[in-house]
This record gives C-alpha cells, structure tokens and sequence, in this order.
C-alpha cells in the first residue's frame, strides 16, 4: 500500500516550488553584492554621448544604469537613439550592467521620435473635466492612459526599444502624479478612475510584450506629510523608485522613517529599489548652483553621511543607493567618495527603531542614525 504525502512533505514541496520560482524570478536582476555600497546611476548626459573616460567610469562602478530623457541632446536630436548608442558601449565595457530606458508613463517629451506620431493623435492628449487640454506647465501635454489605442502604441514603443539587446528594461516616471488624488478636481471622478485603471492596464500590457526577463522600474515611493505612496504597483513590476528622500517635501522626520521603512518592505518582496538622496540642494537651488564645481563637492561631501547611514540603515537584496543633485551626469552623477569603496559586507540585522533613533550592523560596519536631528554615523571596521 502507497503511504500518501503528509501535509508536511506538501508543504515542503510548496517552499521549494517557491523559492524555486524566486531564484528564477530575479535571475534577469542586475548581479548584487554586499562587498561594497550597492550604487546606482541615473542621469542623462547633455549635449553628447558619454566620452570613453566617463564611460568606463559608469560600468565599472555599477552593474545597473538608467539613461533619462534627452540623454545627447541636442547632438542626437532622438532620445531612442542617443540611449541605444550608449547601452552599446556600457555593455561593451561590462557585459553585466544592465541598462534601462527612460520612457515617460504620463509625459509626452519632444525629444522621442515617438513624439511625432503622439502629435498626430488628438484623441490620446488628456482633457480636463471642462474640455480643455491638460498640460503641464501650460505647454506639455499628458497621456490619456484610459485610452486602449494610445496604450497600445505606448507598449509598442517600449517593446521596440527593448528589442534592442542592450537594453534591458523600461522606467516609467511619474505615476505619482497620475494617481495623486488632486487630480479627481481637475478630470473629474470618472475619469480619475478610468485613468488608474489605464495605468495598471498599461503595466500589464507592456510586460505581456517585453517578456517576464525584462526589468520594469516604476517612480516610485514618496512619503510625504500630505501623502504616502508605497509600493502600490507590485505586480507586473521588479524595481521601484524612491526620489526624494531627505528632500523637497519629504524632509521631516516622518517621512524620512517612512521611507526608509517602504525600502525595507519593498526590498524584503524581492523587488529592486533605487534609493535616491540629496545633499540638501538640487539643481532648483540657484545659489548653490552658482558655486563652483570644488565648493559643490565639498558641501556633497559634508551631507554624505547622513543620505548612506539611512540607506544602509533599511537597504536589502537588490538596494541601490543614489546620491546626486539632480539628473544630469554634470550634476554630481560621477563623484565618488571613500565611503563607496569600503569594505560593507552582508547585514547582520535588521533595522532596529527606537523612536526616531535607528541602528543596524553589518559585516564590517555598524550604523546609528538620528532622523530627528539629521545626525547619523557609520563606524567602519576596515
């Protein structure tokens, strides 16, 4: 007589199955280790490509890259090519960096050749509630993601471009501002949910076309007083973004915990994040872009500690810090710090809160972090 499986042998085969599936589902995941902090890049480099020398930077100091929006312009007139052209030479550097092409999921930016044919289609352009068209600073139109036509050639695009075997995944920007709830003022109740559905519709349909081993990135996470943004599209998704940590209205104590406890969360489903901070100030910052090169490094140097403690204080597999005053590779994209070189090793915690004190150890370095007063450090053991 055959003994059947007991529910613990199913259960068994039930975990296996499924970390089985794991192991495959991030096996197209740029290659992470703890060795060193885990940095990304995200930039796009005006009026040229990249020069060999900068090239060669970027591909052996990170394995994951996202070239934005107008990245050559005005050399290269077409962000598609621009983008493809330099996914080449960051592969042929390293053949493990996997590059990701900026493609705007609600913004229509002139610098695509996609532009040209979104221009002929008057029926894709959003409308506000009264009838007008939505635009962005009264000059750049938005996508009606409720249309099934307009989505149809938006997944287009993307699959092109990914057909490209140096490319190895989309970033959809924005969708914070798709879904934020001012908008049900502005299209009208109706249309906001027509329009949340169409983005969740989109994301599904441009992962039937580029296939499961393609990596999709969406912006992103933001923990803000007034708002709370999490990971709300995990399906059909492998990398979130967190872009303001530390910054713009994401400053307070709240939303820095806030943050960095969604890294957490996210990065603990297997996801990849992008944990962007700032050295207080951006490219917005007049003053501070009037200074000197030699005087922006040095006040980038003197933040540095407190946008890596609280990153290492919640980073997991796949984290990837980013630290930066803005998106262009002029813009802080190339400077590198003696932290980064580091010996880190795998973490030995979790992260441990205390009120608005975090603590956390690793292999070889421990982290304090005081988000209250914007204190923090990091005691190396090599």
């Amino acid at each position: 007589m055959k003994t059947p499986f007991s529910h613990i042998s199913l259960l068994l085969i039930c975990l296996f199955l499924v970390q089985t599936a794991f192991s495959q589902n991030d096996s197209y995941y740029p290659a992470f280790s703890w060795d060193k902090v885990p940095v990304a890049f995200h930039f796009g480099k005006k009026g040229d490509l990249l020069t060999k020398k900068e090239a060669k930077f970027i591909a052996s100091h990170s394995n994951f890259v996202v070239l934005e929006k107008a990245h050559g312009f005005p050399k290269y007139k077409y962000s598609e090519e621009s983008i493809a052209a330099d996914a080449k030479v960051l592969k042929k550097l390293n053949k493990d960096v996997k590059v990701v092409f900026y493609w705007n999921a609600f913004l229509d930016y002139s610098m695509y050749k996609a532009h040209d044919e979104y221009q002929t289609k008057e029926d894709w352009w959003l409308k506000t509630a009264t009838g007008e068209f939505d635009l962005k600073d009264n000059k750049m139109k938005r996508y009606d993601l409720s249309n099934p036509d307009f989505r149809n050639w938006w997944s287009d695009v993307a699959k092109e471009n990914l057909e490209n075997k140096n490319i190895d995944g989309v970033f959809f920007d924005a969708l914070n501002q798709v879904t934020s709830p001012g908008n049900k003022r502005l299209w009208g109740v109706e249309k906001y949910n027509a329009i949340q559905q169409g983005l969740k519709d989109l994301i599904k349909e441009t992962r039937a076309k580029i296939g499961d081993d393609k990596i999709i990135v969406y912006n992103g996470i933001r923990s803000t007083p007034l708002r709370n943004a999490g990971n709300d599209f995990p399906e059909n998704t492998d990398a979130i973004m967190i872009e303001h940590f530390g910054y713009f209205n994401s400053k307070t104590k709240e939303s820095m915990l806030k943050d960095i406890q969604e890294m957490e969360a996210a990065g603990k489903t297997g996801k990849i994040v992008v944990f962007k901070s700032w050295p207080e100030n951006a490219w917005l910052n007049k003053g501070f872009m009037a200074k000197s090169e030699k005087e922006k490094e040095q006040i980038s140097k003197e933040h540095l500690n407190f946008a890596l403690a609280s990153f290492l204080a919640g980073a997991q597999k796949h984290s990837y810090l980013i630290y930066n005053w803005g998106y262009r590779l002029e813009m802080g994209s190339l400077l590198w710090y003696p932290e980064f070189d580091k010996p880190l090793g795998k973490p030995l915690d979790d992260m441990q809160t205390n009120g608005w004190i975090l603590t956390r150890n690793y292999e070889h370095a421990s982290v304090w972090v005081d988000l209250e007063n914007k204190k923090s450090r990091i005691d190396w053991k090599k």
